[in-house]
């Protein structure tokens, strides 16, 4: 059985399918996918013309093509996520999922040649929808008030410029403790990314 990817219906419905398909065309749909996946894992591999197209040139029909294209990204979406050799790729789809020995070849090529980008664009790709793009600070101090003359609390503000479907700003406040506390925080982040390296 594959441990870097979960044996499904879907997925071996996918892989049989590919096994009826023509290998030169078999060939094109899976550098084409490989391509896209380097550059964009999120999008549609394939526009609504594009697909049509597919349909007729592949002889399928529109479930089956989905089945079909689902089954593929999956493969080097896991493939990428679990870091495999193409030998554990091959191994595991000629004897789990009894793929066609032409197919496997595809998928191996396909893997040696794209994987490497696959697995990069995968690295720098966020679990988070949104992220910090800008940070803006500034630093206020009330030196006095109407009711205690000689009160002197610094505060700083520090808004957040974010990105993801909409960009949008947070304003955050913070007194001389809660900025040391942040700093503290930070820092520990930092130390505990540097032990990856």
């Amino acid at each position: 059985m594959a441990s870097w990817i979960t044996v499904t219906p879907r997925l071996e419905q996918g892989l049989k399918i590919a096994n009826q398909i023509d290998s030169s065309k078999f060939r094109l749909l899976i550098s084409r996918i490989c391509q896209t996946l380097q550059s964009n894992v999120n999008t549609k591999i394939f526009n609504e013309e594009e697909e049509e197209k597919l349909l007729i040139s592949l002889d399928l029909n529109k479930d089956d093509l989905v089945c079909l294209l689902d089954a593929v990204i999956l493969i080097y979406k896991q493939a990428a996520c679990n870091i495999i050799k193409p030998q554990l790729m091959e191994s595991s789809l000629k004897d789990t999922f009894k793929t066609d020995d032409d197919k496997v070849q595809i998928f191996i090529n396909a893997w040696v040649t794209y994987g490497k980008g696959i697995i990069d664009h995968f690295r720098q790709m966020s679990i988070f929808p949104i992220q910090v793009k800008d940070i803006n600070w500034c630093l206020n101090i009330q030196a006095a008030s109407s009711t205690i003359k000689k009160d002197v609390r610094p505060m700083a503000l520090l808004q957040l410029n974010l990105t993801g479907e909409e960009e949008s700003k947070v304003t955050v406040e913070f007194n001389k403790n809660e900025l040391i506390d942040l700093y503290q925080n930070l820092e520990k982040i930092q130390s505990q990314l540097d032990a990856f390296k």
